[in-house]
């Protein structure tokens, strides 16, 4: 393994053993601007070509949702970017409306490592599907608890926050109202049909 993929390692074992100190290490390094920004890209990417294989073992039947992702991996390619980006903008303009220190390179920065780890996931997830389909149900599960806690530590660690529970509450808050405009975006693309599965 070379320098670069061992450190790349141990930054995802600080991850998963202590996520604030991952965070402060991250912002430490020198990250061009290139690569965060070519970083958001290719997660989405990446993320929509193990989404497709996903959709190739386990065809979705009478998800619309999942059949409007499927009809177009460029399509869902550029949702998942678009999804990323207005994260990143939303966790830079709301932690600073709240007195955070945060800038939006350096949350876009946190967002990208937060969407490799979860790259892992699903990639685990994915392989789950192939060998041993049930328990690929509870990496999903594991999945979304590792989401919420990486993404808090993140963020109380980017914006200097003290109190994880604080950051979780406005997490779940801004996911909330989030999730909203997502419902509405799906009734316009898709049609009411698609409410049947959110």
């Amino acid at each position: 393994m070379t320098g670069l993929g061992q450190q790349i390692m141990a930054l995802v074992r600080l991850t998963l053993a202590d996520p604030r100190a991952a965070a402060r290490r991250l912002l430490s390094l020198d990250v061009p601007m290139s690569a965060r920004t070519g970083g958001l890209l290719l997660m989405a990417v990446a993320s929509t070509f193990l989404m497709q294989v996903g959709f190739l073992i386990l065809p979705p039947t009478e998800d619309p949702v999942a059949a409007f992702m499927m009809q177009s991996p460029l399509r869902t390619a550029a949702i998942q970017w678009l999804i990323l980006a207005v994260s990143v903008l939303l966790i830079h303009r709301i932690g600073r409306a709240w007195g955070g220190r945060g800038s939006l390179t350096d949350t876009l920065l946190v967002v990208v490592w937060l969407q490799v780890i979860m790259l892992g996931v699903q990639l685990v997830q994915t392989v789950l599907l192939l060998v041993a389909p049930p328990f690929a149900g509870l990496v999903n599960l594991a999945g979304i608890i590792l989401f919420f806690w990486l993404m808090t530590s993140f963020i109380a660690e980017l914006h200097g926050f003290a109190s994880r529970g604080a950051v979780m509450a406005g997490i779940l808050l801004a996911s909330f109202g989030l999730a909203m405009i997502l419902v509405l975006l799906l009734i316009f693309f898709v049609g009411p049909e698609a409410l049947g599965n959110v």
